[in-house]
């Protein structure tokens, strides 16, 4: 254990940092407690009260507060709000706090959320933040009770046991630095809604004719999709009951994609035995797919070949239509495709009415000009969005650091000292448990979610994933050397992680035809429960954006983010030509070059890949 620290219930802090329950950090005369059971109807100027639905990313929306009477409000006094308090739901959106401010107070709360009052030599700010953090939305949720409506109780809030400095000015220091970063976020994500609501209006003028580019004239003609569409090709599902047709092979696309949506990848997967065995057709990368069942009027574009089942179409249009603008006019026109739909359950259109629908249709280079502009719009909107998951993923990271003493911001004697800068990397702060053990469990777990008992995990891509896990959670890889794969910790395997995590039960050896590896043990819970303890689950969910690459394209994105750590740490510019003369230098790295995935371009792109991923 690090010199200055202790072991608590609630994991290895600073000696001089406290552990006590929620409860005792609140204003005697004013514990924690839930809000008013029944509100009666909205009064005209009477006392605003919030709900669950109005704490949203830890602000409150004022925007449509409802009413009781001030005899009903007064008959709840423990929880009419004052400036300064806490307010967070007891269900759905646990953990999720905001702050009050002056407009709310003497307003009040429904049943469903609760008030904590922090006392005044504490930091409500700092409080704000760590009950907010990834770690303790884990354990909040974990608390949940109730069989129809979960929630957490209020007895248990009171008793939840939280971590702190014992200083207010430490509490404050924490509570800027991540404010700061709460500020960047929302500047982000207000620069990002106002691009998206300039592209919607951009859209409206130039896919309805209203506003024509320079060099355009001549009119547009009125199209039905059926005569611009050379051919609507539908899909299926393979049997269920049947698990040699579901696997790790090719993406299978349903409606529930649309919503999280990645040009990549999709939610599951079948095999080349499934497709050939059902419905289901493959749709060249680039088509446009649409769903005729739930969704409608959204279409996605995939940069990978996929499967789709029996509730989307994928249209091939006619050289008269160009695929990108049919994109956008489903962007704009999606809406009005949606109320066309029936159904008294699930709403649908049929084939011929979607055929049926009419558009107005400019000649095929206004149309691809149009295009263009909308795509240089979006490339732009994705550039923020990666901005402000970028900006995201930072506090993240500062909160696993600062909410724990990981890193002090005030020393004991109230020293400030500054966060640790890029140029002058500070090492991330050793685990609290044997790095054997440590990487046991990330073994285990990273085995329990990327492997099938078709594909079990091997180790090239467990070791890569266990590259770029570090890489998130705690900025830099240690003990990862370089090899002809790519970056390796002997750790691993000759040092005994991978013989722990067997020893243990955590995982277990399998062989599926050509295919090697490891599947979870029967011990995988206690593993699973070592790491949310000690990163969180946030990380898998992070890492699903790799679970689809292919083997090249992980050793491609891992070496070239081992070779840019070389470059940053000798204070060198991060360029293809540098990370090439990185990977030269290296007798175990310089045939990379000679393979066709190392080529200039891949290696132009993996630079940026990594800089959006780890903001080098």
């Amino acid at each position: 254990m690090r010199p200055g620290y202790k072991q608590t219930e609630v994991g290895v802090i600073p000696e001089d940092w406290e552990v006590q329950p929620l409860g005792a950090l609140t204003e005697p005369k004013r514990p924690i407690s839930y809000g008013i059971v029944q509100t009666g109807q909205n009064i005209p100027n009477g006392v605003k009260c919030l709900r669950v639905v109005d704490i949203e990313d830890g602000r409150i929306n004022k925007a449509d507060l409802i009413t009781t009477t001030k005899a009903i409000s007064d008959a709840y006094r423990r929880t009419i709000l004052r400036a300064g308090d806490l307010v967070t739901p007891l269900r759905g959106k646990v953990g999720d706090v905001a702050l009050v401010d002056e407009d709310l107070a003497g307003s009040n709360l429904t049943r469903g959320v609760a008030v904590i009052a922090i006392r005044p030599d504490l930091n409500a700010l700092f409080f704000k933040q760590f009950i907010s953090s990834v770690t303790t939305r884990g354990r909040l949720e974990q608390s949940m009770n109730g069989s129809a409506l979960q929630e957490v109780p209020i007895a248990t809030l009171r008793a939840f046991k939280v971590v702190f400095p014992s200083t207010k000015a430490e509490q404050e220091a924490i509570a800027e630095a991540l404010s700061d970063t709460d500020g960047l976020i929302e500047s982000l994500e207000q620069l990002l809604a106002k691009k998206r609501n300039l592209k919607q209006g951009v859209m409206q003028e130039l896919l309805t004719g209203k506003k024509r580019l320079p060099g355009f004239s001549g009119e547009w003609v009125v199209k039905r999709l059926g005569d611009v569409i050379e051919k609507f090709i539908g899909g299926g599902t393979p049997s269920r009951s049947n698990p040699q047709y579901w696997d790790d092979e090719i993406p299978w696309v349903t409606v529930k994609d649309f919503a999280t949506f990645n040009p990549r990848y999709s939610q599951e997967a079948i095999t080349k035995v499934g497709l050939q065995n059902s419905a289901s057709h493959l749709i060249p990368k680039g088509t446009l797919i649409t769903s005729t069942r739930m969704a409608l009027g959204k279409a996605v574009v995939y940069e990978v070949d996929v499967a789709i089942n029996q509730d989307l179409k994928a249209l091939f249009p006619k050289p008269v239509l160009a695929t990108q603008y049919l994109y956008f006019w489903f962007q704009y026109y999606g809406q009005s495709i949606d109320e066309l739909g029936s159904g008294s359950t699930v709403k649908g259109i049929s084939l011929p009415d979607l055929k049926k629908i009419e558009f107005r249709l400019p000649s095929r280079p206004e149309q691809t000009a149009i295009a263009a502009i909308l795509s240089d719009m979006d490339a732009g909107i994705v550039t923020l969005e990666e901005k402000l998951a970028k900006a995201r993923a930072i506090k993240q990271g500062m909160m696993q650091e600062l909410l724990t003493g990981r890193i002090r911001l005030v020393r004991p004697a109230s020293n400030v000292v500054p966060l640790p800068v890029r140029q002058e990397r500070k090492a991330a702060a050793t685990p609290p448990h044997n790095q054997h053990i440590n990487e046991a469990v990330v073994i285990a777990v990273l085995t329990h979610r990327f492997a099938t008992e078709k594909f079990p995990l091997g180790r090239f891509r467990r070791m890569k994933f266990t590259y770029l896990l570090h890489r998130h959670v705690e900025h830099e890889a240690r003990g990862f050397v370089k090899q002809a794969a790519g970056p390796y910790n002997p750790v691993v395997k000759y040092g005994g992680a991978e013989k722990i995590a067997i020893k243990s039960g955590y995982v277990r050896e399998h062989r599926a035809g050509q295919y090697n590896g490891f599947l979870a043990g029967d011990n995988i819970a206690s593993a699973e429960n070592y790491f949310a303890a000690w990163y969180g689950t946030g990380v898998l969910n992070w890492l699903e954006q790799f679970r689809r690459l292919s083997n090249d394209e992980l050793e491609l994105l891992t070496t070239v983010d081992m070779a840019m750590e070389d470059l940053i740490r000798e204070g060198r510019t991060v360029e293809s030509e540098a990370v090439k003369q990185v990977i030269r230098a290296h007798p175990e790295w310089e045939a990379k070059l000679e393979r066709k995935i190392f080529s200039d371009a891949n290696i132009g792109r993996a630079i940026a890949e990594c800089q959006a991923l780890f903001g080098e």
